[in-house]
């Protein structure tokens, strides 16, 4: 007979689940590090997208409305990729169809989320477009936002974030942020008589 002990020692009884739950857990936050990661390069993708839309509606507009028309195409590309909203902010609804049942949900927070800095010279026209995107992805997404460590940056944006990465605190549903910026420049397709210092034609008589 061996002693307690000595069966004790030798008993392999739940080692598979014990290399299960020592396993689970780094297999699982690697899992959700690949889904997160894979949706934020979708989302540089949509506001580099947002960007060139925003430089294109420059074109046909006037100067003084490059902001305003800039700020719409943005708003327009975003919303897709927007998630939260405060209370009282009504989801945008799907182009064209003016109506609630097609309305795209969380994207009623996408105006607050979207900043667009025109740009302009002789030849071309630019915007950049910043987005605040969610990190939505369980146990990863508060990760990286805990990681950025916001209370020790000197960037404005960052000081607007509590400890845990989030900075819109009013949404109904909380997620940490990080901002997304993109710049896109589009030459101008034609030219004006300012630009090529011509002079004017002479009036007829």
């Amino acid at each position: 007979m061996r002693s307690p002990l000595r069966q004790l020692l030798h008993n392999d009884d739940g080692v598979v689940m014990l290399e299960f739950l020592l396993a689970f857990p780094l297999v699982l936050t690697l899992v959700l590090a690949v889904v997160q990661f894979s949706h934020l390069w979708i989302a540089r993708q949509v506001v580099h997208y947002a960007a060139y839309c925003a430089a294109r509606s420059m074109l046909v507009v006037q100067e003084g409305e490059y902001l305003a028309a800039g700020q719409q195409a943005a708003i327009e590309v975003c919303k897709w990729i927007s998630i939260g909203r405060r209370a009282g902010q009504g989801d945008l609804t799907m182009p064209g169809s003016g109506v609630s049942v097609l309305a795209i949900p969380g994207s009623g927070g996408v105006v607050d989320k979207t900043v667009v800095t025109p740009w302009t010279g002789d030849w071309h026209v630019g915007a950049t477009v910043a987005f605040d995107f969610a990190l939505i992805t369980p146990l990863v997404g508060p990760m990286l936002g805990w990681s950025m460590n916001p209370w020790d940056s000197d960037n404005p944006w960052d000081a607007d974030r509590d400890a845990r990465g989030v900075r819109y605190q009013d949404d109904l549903l909380e997620y940490p942020h990080v901002r997304l910026t993109e710049t896109v420049w589009l030459p101008k397709p034609y030219v004006t008589i300012t630009a090529m210092a011509l002079r004017a034609p002479p009036r007829a008589p």
